[in-house]
Parts: C-alpha cells; sequence; structure tokens
C-alpha cells in the first residue's frame, strides 16, 4: 500500500522475497533501512541491474522506529540494514487497488445507509419485517438443521432436492398426510436470527417469536410461532433431549389426525435446541378449570363457557371435554401407544370451532411392540408425580392400564372443580401406593362414582379399557340413558328369569330409597293411576312408568308436559334428579345378565367377557 513516490524519492525501498533472506549489494555512502515483504509485488532496480542474492544469516531488528520512521515488529516483515536506495514496483499497475478501494467506498456506504434505513423502518411495518427476514437471509450466519427421525435417510446419499413451487422441497418429518394436504415436515434449511427489531428467528418455513405461553421440564419451553403461515405452538427443547423429541414426533406422527391429539406440523433443530412445531390451543385443561374457579386467575384469555351447572353437576361441554380426553386414549391405545404422563396440563384446548380437548405432550409416550402388553420395568420415563398409577411409583411392569388409573384422576378433577381423589399434592403418591382414596365430593353423581372407582383400582387388570370407559354412562347423552331405560323395561316385562328379575328388584333400596312413589309429583302419579296399578316397590314397575310416559309423551295433558319438560333432555333431567342412582344400579344389573344380547351390546363396548 505504498505509494510509488516514497520509493522513487528513497525514504522507503520495496524489495521482494519469497521467504528466503537476501542481502543487497549497497553502495558505500548509502545506509537505509528497507522494508522485506512477502511476494505481493515484483520490485527490480531502477537501471534493470539484478542487485539480489541470497543472505547467508537473517538480521532480525529489534521493535524500534527504523530510519524511515516505521516500527516493526512482524517476523514476516522484517528489517535488513544496507538496503539499496534505487528500487521501485516493477508493474507501474500495482497501486490501482487502491484506487479502486477509495472508488467501491461511495457505493458500500450508501448501502449500508439503505439498509440502516430499513431496519428502521421495520419496527412498525410487519411488512418490512418480512421483506427484511428475507433479505437478510444470505448475510447472517447460518447452522445445519438435523433430521430427528434417527433413519438413515435423513443423511442418505440418496436423498434428492425436489423442486416445487420454484423453491427445493425440505426433509419431510411429518406424517404422509400432513405431506399430502399441506407440506408438513422438518425443515433442513438454515436457522438464522432475525435483525434487531424483527420478532424472533427463523428457519425454512419455522419463525419462533419471542412470546413464552409455556414451560415444561428439563430446560423444555413453548414460545409463539409461525409455521408456513399458520399459527403454531414451538416447542423448544434442549438438544440434550433429543430422545424425548424423537419419541414425541414418532407418536404424534403415527397417531396424526385424531381429532383428539395434537397436531404436528414440522420438526426442527439447530446447534443448541430441538424445535416442534405443533397445533397452537387457547389453553391448557388445568388453566380452564382453574380460570373458572379462580377469579384472580388471569394467565390465560378467558373462555366464556360453561364447565357445571347450578346444581353442581358436569355440564354438557364439561362431559363433552372429558369425553374428548378418552377418545384421545382410546386412539393412542388402538396403536399401542401408552401416554404415561396424562394430567390436566398436558390436555390442551382447542381454539378452532367448538371446544374440543386435545391430548399433547407425548415426550415419554411409548409404543408397545406388537404381541405385547406391556413395557418392562426398564422403561424409563414415569410420569408426573400425583397422577402416576401405582405401578409407576413401584417402577413396575407397565400397560395401558397406567393410562386410565390417570384418566380417572383427571375426570374426578374436572368434575370437583380442581379437587384430586388422593388429597393434597404433598400426600398423593403415597396414597396412591395405599390405595386411599376419597370420592365423598362426587357422590351426587354415580355415574361418575362408579366409573372413577373403576379407574382408580391398584391392579392393572382390574381397571377397565379405555374402549369401555368412553362407552360408560358417565358420557351418555340423555337420548341414550332413555333409551337404555326403555330397553330393560321391555326386556323384563314379561320375563319368566327370576335371577334377572330379583336382581333388579334388590336394587330398590339403593335406586330409590325403597319407595319411588314419595318422590313424584301427585299431578304425575294421578295420571299413571288411570290406566293401571303400580307397585310403588318394584324396579320393574318404576322402570315401566319411565317407558310408557316417554313413549305417549305426546298424549300428555300440556301441564305434565310442562312438569316433565322436553323429550329428552327435560324428561331425562325430571327422573335423574329425583333417582340419581337408577340408572347406574339398573346398568350393573344388565351388564352382568345381557351384555352379550343382541339389543344390549351396543351399551356395553369395550366390557370384558
Amino acid at each position: 500500500m505504498l505509494e510509488q513516490s516514497s520509493c522513487l524519492q528513497e525514504n522507503i525501498p520495496c524489495i521482494r522475497t519469497d521467504g528466503v533472506p537476501i542481502k543487497l549489494t549497497l553502495p558505500d555512502s548509502s545506509t537505509a533501512n528497507a522494508l522485506v515483504l512477502q511476494d505481493v509485488n515484483k520490485v527490480t532496480t531502477r537501471d534493470g541491474a539484478d542487485a539480489l542474492r541470497q543472505l547467508q544469516t537473517l538480521v532480525i531488528p529489534q521493535q524500534t522506529a527504523s530510519k524511515s520512521g516505521v516500527a516493526l515488529n512482524d517476523t514476516q516483515n522484517q528489517t535488513v540494514d544496507g538496503a539499496l536506495v534505487h528500487l521501485v514496483p516493477a508493474d507501474p499497475q500495482t497501486n490501482r487497488f487502491t484506487n479502486n478501494a477509495y472508488g467501491l467506498l461511495f457505493p458500500v456506504l450508501t448501502l449500508l445507509v439503505v439498509l440502516a434505513w430499513l431496519v428502521r423502518l421495520a419496527y412498525s411495518s410487519k411488512s418490512c419485517k418480512q421483506f427484511m427476514s428475507v433479505l437478510m437471509k444470505p448475510f447472517v450466519r447460518e447452522q445445519k438443521s438435523i433430521d430427528l427421525r434417527g433413519k438413515s435417510e435423513g443423511t442418505s446419499k440418496r436423498r434428492k432436492t425436489r423442486k416445487k413451487d420454484g423453491r427445493a422441497n425440505s426433509t419431510e418429518i411429518g406424517s404422509a398426510s400432513d405431506k399430502e394436504s399441506s407440506g408438513t415436515g422438518g425443515s433442513n434449511e438454515m436457522l438464522y436470527a432475525l435483525p434487531d427489531g424483527l420478532d424472533g428467528c427463523q428457519i425454512g418455513k419455522l419463525r419462533v417469536h419471542k412470546k413464552e405461553i409455556g414451560k415444561g421440564s428439563n430446560g423444555t419451553v413453548v414460545f409463539e410461532g409461525s409455521y408456513d403461515g399458520r399459527e403454531v405452538a414451538v416447542k423448544r427443547l434442549l438438544r440434550s433431549h433429543t430422545d424425548i423429541a424423537q419419541k414425541e414426533i414418532q407418536n404424534l406422527i403415527a397417531s396424526d389426525r385424531d381429532p383428539n391429539i395434537v397436531r404436528l406440523y414440522g420438526c426442527d433443530q439447530d446447534d443448541n435446541f430441538v424445535y416442534i412445531s405443533l397445533e397452537r390451543c387457547r389453553c391448557s385443561l388445568a388453566d380452564l378449570i382453574q380460570q373458572h374457579t379462580d377469579p384472580s386467575f388471569s394467565d390465560v384469555e378467558k373462555i366464556d363457557v360453561e364447565l357445571w351447572t347450578q346444581d353442581g353437576l358436569p355440564s354438557p361441554q364439561l362431559l363433552k371435554l372429558m369425553r374428548d380426553v378418552v377418545a384421545g386414549i382410546v386412539h393412542l391405545h388402538s396403536l399401542g401407544i401408552i401416554h404415561r404422563d396424562l394430567k390436566p396440563q398436558n390436555v390442551l384446548i382447542s381454539k378452532e370451532g367448538s371446544l374440543s380437548a386435545k391430548l399433547s405432550d407425548m415426550g415419554i409416550s411409548k409404543r408397545l411392540q406388537e404381541d405385547m402388553s406391556s413395557l418392562s420395568h426398564h422403561g424409563t420415563g414415569y410420569g408426573s408425580s400425583g397422577w402416576q398409577a401405582p405401578e409407576q411409583l413401584r417402577r413396575a411392569s407397565q400397560t395401558r392400564a397406567m393410562d386410565l388409573f390417570s384418566l380417572g384422576c383427571l375426570i374426578f378433577y374436572c368434575i370437583t372443580k380442581g379437587k384430586h381423589p388422593f388429597g393434597e399434592y404433598y400426600e398423593r403418591d403415597i396414597n396412591i401406593i395405599n390405595g386411599h382414596f376419597d370420592l365423598f365430593v362426587v357422590d351426587h353423581i354415580p355415574e361418575a362414582v362408579h366409573l372413577i372407582s373403576l379407574l382408580l383400582q391398584p391392579k392393572p387388570d382390574e381397571r377397565p379399557t379405555a374402549m369401555y370407559a368412553i362407552n360408560h354412562p358417565l358420557f351418555w347423552s340423555p337420548e341414550l340413558r332413555l333409551l337404555f331405560l326403555r330397553d330393560t323395561s321391555d326386556r323384563i316385562e314379561k320375563t319368566t328369569e327370576t335371577d334377572l328379575l330379583n336382581a333388579l328388584e334388590s336394587i330398590g333400596l339403593q335406586a330409590f330409597g325403597g319407595k319411588w312413589r314419595e318422590k313424584l309429583d301427585d299431578g304425575l302419579v294421578a295420571d299413571v293411576g288411570r290406566y293401571r296399578k303400580y307397585n310403588f316397590e318394584s324396579t320393574r314397575d318404576l322402570l315401566r312408568l319411565i317407558r310408557n310416559k316417554s313413549g305417549h309423551y305426546r298424549e300428555l295433558p300440556a301441564d305434565l308436559k310442562e312438569l316433565l319438560g322436553s323429550l329428552p333432555e327435560g324428561f331425562d333431567r325430571y327422573f335423574s334428579s329425583r333417582f340419581p342412582k337408577l340408572l347406574i344400579e339398573v346398568y350393573k344389573v344388565m351388564s352382568v345378565y345381557c351384555k352379550d344380547e343382541e339389543d344390549f351390546r351396543k351399551y356395553f363396548i369395550g366390557m370384558s367377557t
């Protein structure tokens, strides 16, 4: 970078060397310092003479200013005393680099000013944020994304880049259905941080926003984000927990498209984290229950929905959400997948259309091998304290039944506005081990008591299946409840089966307190007495009354219709409020004697034979 004039004026001679020390022939009257440079510019003497020859010894100067006022301390640029004073560059075009550098300075500065202005503008414009993310992508540090599936296809030489819509498709991690419908998958594109003023970071189709919407164990954080323009929840896990991410991804892919399982849209990695793009829901079931029981709770947006009726019963909407949970378990178990961490925090409430519940957080879920009904006690991942089955706490063999135990706790939690059947947090695990639970607070809902009692059985093989649970009377509609009582009445109307009749009559004390006449309105009793006599202590006669009045509802006087309510909702509510245990007591008798009959098989789906 020295100007030629310096050399011509004999101020600083420039001498070329290829790394071999040289010695110069000097005039007796001249002493000067020279810069010994690496092979950059060829030099020669002004008169063309070759004045260079090899030097046997190397002279290394002190780090002091030379005669020309230049201090050198780099071992690659050394001074040799006694330099020739008549040296100039051999190529007169060499210094064009300097001139060109100055010529490029103005356009570079102009570009930087424009970029700074665009970044400033991006603070107030969403469209500019998107433009800047595209503009800055080639200039930011890039990191490779790694395939999480653990399959050779992620790094196979046979993997090809296909073009679609002018873009290279990334390696797909989503299910086949996702590939066909929306291109869901994991990106092999690069992750880069967006410029200052833009929200979060981007990797392929995924943008991770800075807003946290949840936290989990082992450093897991959930952020708001978007995947290919769709709102998603981005679950960020540490790379050290890639095995958990792999399990969750594989099980989500296997259970894809079920309406009660949270959907997977894609998965990506950078050097530090794994990012799982999931369907974004409104809140968890735990949040929903808390916001309707604690007026001070404001962590999530309020959802205006009735969860309990005025008399403390679960509303149709809450029953629907609980049934959604059971449906999700039915689907997982049909695929051989055990969730192993079922709790209110892992049930999400969907924000699309009517409210629905979806199972999530399947990081420790496990898929059974074919022809296997359980996992060994060596299996990793043991769920959350207070929601584990006894066999999980004992690290025993793990089966689908452990999910049913957790389901029993969850149903109790929903009905009781957040309580737990095994007590307070600190005592739950020991009570689970010892089998101490209390269902007193749900005693007014006999169907719930019956189902929860079965689900919380200490021995796994005594718990019902998920298919049985979803078909339990707790989840029956008013129409189905009424239909079951009518079918039962038809079945026993003319039977001579002593065992069946005796079993039904034996439930009178539990079902209606011995005499059911006392619980009915006088107007209804007077009306039924006009057509036939009824034995007010007989279960069969009470079922006959329900069958006859529902079958001839249109013929009833207007005042009786108003008393009984609409059919079937009001009619069912009238009799269930007066005889709350009638349905479940009849159900238990018929499950013993008639469950395999064609007309009754539909009421006992999933019940073991």
